[in-house]
């Protein structure tokens, strides 16, 4: 194969990348059920992550390792572009003297929208901006960033030619309303919560990962607002799967009941096609499930997800451990001054999830496989609430040791330390502000409720838009992007002593999020009034030397590894050679790798081993404790290279390229340049094209003209 242009191979961006109060009453049903073992050991606070090997890296966060990682931002975007300019003309950059998005004025005022908000900082602190991208690299982007996949030739064709100025406001707008869209923020919300068939602590299955994707997928389909989602996975209920099995009712509440012999069972769970996995949100609280102590510890771990994934409040996990004073004073204003009692009583609105036993079918009422004479597997949950007033104890030697419809905050042992509080219970009270407070009916279920305050609570548009903004721009308004410290967001009431505000932009920040309320928590709203931002499509390209500290201004675009469910789908589309990917029973086959509901172990089958190899060396992560990662290796160059994911899909007589032989030389570079970067190519690259087609045998050169074209920086890298 051929590789006459400047490439930076993966291997060599290594160096560039960054490294990665009052008691209930006691009546109620009383549910005597077998404890679960579990670890009497306290957990030292070095066990805790701000406290063991990696506390500098919390330490450092605001500091040392944000400035590491700008260099390498920096670095990485500036040879990057260097590359890729050595491969074309001056000409092929060129913008046609259309001006589509006038920026407007710097302000001396509080600064409204996020055009305004960024060119008031940075005129401020005399940093210059970027100039608006180019056409060709602008529709590459936005249709990466939007739906992960690249423009085809006819979308590039048709959008160059285009000359109102309104074109690239169009553009989001058809590209909002794709299939595509949905596939490829299923895919980042699926990163957001976890969503994935094996963690530590539980297995959700695979019928429950699908279930609880294929609730995501069709949630974005709609455009459901983000509110209602929310409040839809804090109180799922029903099976975990969404598919439909024998229930009955204990103590007033449903239950999974057992089956009448094997051949029911079969009949139920073995007919996917009346029977299929439906989406369901229940897979968020089954992926709560925390093993080796009092069930407590479950609604501890749920309370801490609720507040990293919808507040932005990593640190929570800390708190539901110890008080935040002397532990978090040097990390957050609000982490130092938070109570644990605190995490208890957000933690508490979980209590009335029953024990992790009653979420499966007693192992009793499942019926005997006579081919093996083993009991069958009922790979599924039932999550609902005990009945109000019930509680469901288990006891150890005579002494209540884990407790169910309360939360019990007199416990010993488990994953966190002991609680030892005045008060044998801890009633729920959110303890955030929340416009919903004096509004929420009682009668409501207790994570009903939750969800209508952490919904109203103002922290919760800020975290969703704090993370849709890091995903298009690499980086976050506050950084990192769980790490909110509530006490420090409003300029105008800064914390004092040597703490700044924590946002680059706060004003923009609360722009953004007041925005995302008034318009129903439309998601599409969001990443529409991002997308067509001045900011967004400037070019990564800058005049002068870059201070990497520029980058907390988003004064140019950062350059940013394509993932790669991305890659893996370019090299498809881009070669016009389809796949079909088997995932499970219950979502049987996939086109493309950004359809996938997980990123571990899909898809199946041995036909697809190269796929998970490709994959994985791209680093997609396991949703568990490796996350997703786009940082370079001597790996994903190989895998380029020789991957027969892409060997198979440059021959000559097969896909797109045998249609394209039929074209003249110059037609053929230009079509090539279209599908596989989505651009024309320069004069120069359409010379040397030209001439590497007459060089020998035409189909054997074509097919080397792809492979090279699959392997350029341009191709792997959105910018």
């Amino acid at each position: 194969m051929i590789a006459s242009w400047k490439i930076i191979p993966p291997v060599a961006l290594l160096a560039l990348f960054f490294a990665p109060a009052a008691s209930a009453a006691d009546a109620g049903t009383v549910e005597i059920v077998a404890a679960e073992a579990f670890d009497d050991s306290v957990p030292e606070h070095g066990a805790c992550e701000y406290f063991g090997a990696d506390r500098e890296k919390y330490l450092g966060a605001g500091l040392s390792l944000d400035l590491r990682r700008m260099k390498q931002r920096a670095s990485l975007t500036e040879n990057v572009m260097q590359a890729i300019a050595l491969t074309g003309s001056s000409g092929s950059w060129a913008r046609g003297g259309v001006s589509y998005i006038e920026s407007p004025p710097p302000s001396t005022g509080p600064c409204v929208g996020i055009d305004a908000c960024i060119q008031q900082k940075a005129s401020a602190a005399g940093v210059p901006m970027a100039q608006l991208t180019t056409d060709a690299e602008f529709l590459r982007r936005v249709t990466l960033d939007l739906t992960g996949r690249i423009p085809t030739p006819e979308e590039v064709t048709a959008f160059l030619a285009d000359t109102l100025q309104d074109k690239r406001t169009r553009a989001v707008e058809r590209l909002l309303a794709t299939p595509q869209w949905a596939d490829r923020w299923a895919l980042f919300f699926g990163d957001l919560f976890k969503n994935t068939r094996l963690t530590a602590q539980v297995n959700r299955y695979p019928n429950g990962r699908d279930s609880f994707h294929l609730f995501l997928l069709e949630s974005l389909r709609q455009n459901k607002a983000y509110d209602r989602m929310a409040q839809e996975m804090i109180a799922a209920s029903g099976f975990s799967d969404g598919r439909s099995y024998p229930t009955g009712i204990r103590n007033g509440s449903p239950y999974p009941t057992g089956y009448s012999n094997f051949q029911h069972f079969q009949r139920v769970y073995n007919d996917y096609v009346r029977n299929p996995v439906r989406p369901s949100p229940a897979g968020y609280i089954v992926g709560g499930r925390t093993t080796g102590g009092p069930i407590q510890d479950t609604y501890d771990t749920l309370a801490f997800f609720t507040a990293r994934d919808f507040l932005g409040l990593g640190q929570m996990d800390c708190v539901l451990c110890h008080d935040g004073a002397g532990h978090l004073d040097e990390l957050s204003v609000w982490g130092a001054a938070a109570k644990r009692l605190e995490g208890w009583q957000m933690a508490a609105f979980f209590s009335d999830i029953p024990r992790y036993q009653s979420w499966r079918v007693p192992g009793r009422l499942l019926p005997t496989n006579p081919a093996n004479g083993r009991r069958v597997n009922a790979n599924y949950y039932h999550v609902a609430d005990l009945r109000p007033g019930t509680r469901q104890q288990a006891r150890r030697n005579g002494q209540v040791v884990d407790l169910a419809g309360e939360y019990l905050a007199q416990t010993e042992g488990g994953n966190r330390p002991d609680r030892l509080y005045g008060s044998r219970f801890v009633v729920p009270e959110y303890p955030f502000a929340s416009t919903a407070k004096g509004t929420v009916s009682p009668s409501l279920s207790l994570r009903a409720q939750l969800g209508l305050y952490l919904t109203a609570d103002p922290q919760f548009a800020r975290a969703i838009v704090n993370y849709i903004w890091k995903e298009f721009f690499s980086r976050g308004i506050v950084e990192p992007a769980d790490q909110f410290d509530p006490a420090r967001l409003d300029p105008a009431h800064p914390p004092g002593g040597s703490w700044g505000i924590q946002p680059s932009h706060p004003e923009m920040l609360e722009w953004l999020a007041a925005g995302f309320r008034q318009n129903g928590h439309d998601l599409k709203w969001l990443m529409r009034t991002i997308a067509t931002s001045h900011t967004y499509q400037l070019s990564s390209r800058y005049d002068g030397a870059f201070n990497p500290i520029y980058e907390r201004y988003f004064v140019r675009h950062n350059v940013k590894r394509l993932s790669a469910e991305q890659i893996h789908d370019a090299v498809v589309a881009g070669s016009g050679i389809p796949v079909t990917y088997r995932v499970s029973r219950g979502i049987p086959t996939v086109n493309f790798a950004m359809q996938l509901s997980d990123v571990d172990g899909v898809p199946l089958g041995g036909n697809a081993f190269q796929a998970r190899t490709f994959l994985d060396a791209f680093l997609r992560g396991d949703r568990d404790g490796t996350p997703r990662s786009g940082v370079g290796s001597p790996l994903q160059a190989l895998q380029l290279m020789n991957s027969q994911l892409v060997l198979r899909r440059v021959r000559s007589n097969a896909g797109a390229l045998s249609a394209l032989l039929e074209q003249s030389d110059d037609m053929l570079v230009r079509s090539l340049y279209l599908r596989v970067l989505g651009r024309m190519p320069s004069t120069e690259e359409l010379s040397f094209g030209v001439r590497t087609l007459g060089n020998g045998s035409r189909a054997v050169q074509a097919s080397n003209l792809m492979w090279a074209m699959f392997n350029k920086t341009d191709f792997y890298f959105n910018y």
